[in-house]
């Protein structure tokens, strides 16, 4: 094993795998490995997209945020592919953080810092470039209030990704707490999109894949969002009306 290669290995199991950095480490057993292979690639490239498309100079600062950080992977990730400054937000309610600033340090990722924050406060950090609200809005009971704080926190993208039940198809679906949880939310794919037509919003790109590594349908499906706060041909007011009103027919 190279040096690089092991800067991690004597960290014990983390949540993500960092061979995208060109490190190697244990992962954590269970669903984290499928999981993270499902999600990396899509989040990865609506970052990578995010971060070029806010870059209109090889002078333009770009910044990036990222809601329910975990072990701080995807904002480590933004400043890899180029971020000017990153930052993680997460409750630590697993106690990830502390392991997000040693694999930084280790990696050499710097301009990245990690916060310890109830993402219902996160709002008053102001705004960020980029802002990726990933992993964490079934985890929550008000999960329409948080994602609307995450799109008024972002200048120009809103990256989004959430578990979704694959239980069912109703149009209107949405239970809090999530089925067999005595916390959290959640959505289908069908109802969690309707309701993102219905704020109006630029998506430049919408996807769905499943969680292999979840065993339940309520825990296996996963909807990813790319939005734009700039209405394409600056149509901005017949773009979100026309959006409002095919929600309601979706």
């Amino acid at each position: 094993m190279s040096k690089e290669a092991g800067l991690l290995s004597d960290l014990g199991p983390l949540y993500h795998t960092y061979d995208w950095f060109g490190a190697q480490n244990e992962q954590h057993p269970g669903i984290y490995k499928l999981n993270q292979k499902a999600k990396q690639a899509i989040i990865g490239g609506y970052i990578l997209q995010a971060i070029a498309k806010c870059r209109k100079t090889l002078d333009t600062k770009v910044s990036f945020a990222e809601l329910f950080c975990a072990d701080g992977y995807y904002a480590m990730l933004a400043r890899h592919f180029g971020a000017d400054d990153s930052i993680g937000i997460d409750n630590d309610r697993d106690g990830q953080l502390a392991s997000a600033e040693r694999i930084a340090s280790r990696l050499g990722i710097d301009q990245c810092k990690f916060i310890k924050m109830d993402v219902n406060e996160a709002d008053k950090l102001g705004q960020f470039d980029v802002v990726a609200n990933l992993g964490g809005l079934y985890h929550v009971s008000n999960p329409e209030e948080i994602l609307q704080k995450s799109y008024e926190m972002a200048r120009h993208f809103l990256i989004v990704q959430t578990v979704v039940s694959l239980a069912n198809n109703q149009k209107r679906y949405f239970e809090s707490p999530a089925p067999g949880w005595d916390w959290g939310s959640r959505y289908n794919p069908r109802s969690f999109y309707r309701m993102l037509m219905s704020k109006g919003w630029n998506i430049v790109d919408y996807h769905f894949n499943e969680l292999e590594g979840n065993g339940r349908p309520e825990d296996r499906g996963s909807v990813y969002c790319l939005i734009s706060k700039e209405a394409p041909n600056g149509l901005t007011l017949l773009t979100s009306a026309f959006r409002r009103i095919s929600a309601k027919i979706l």
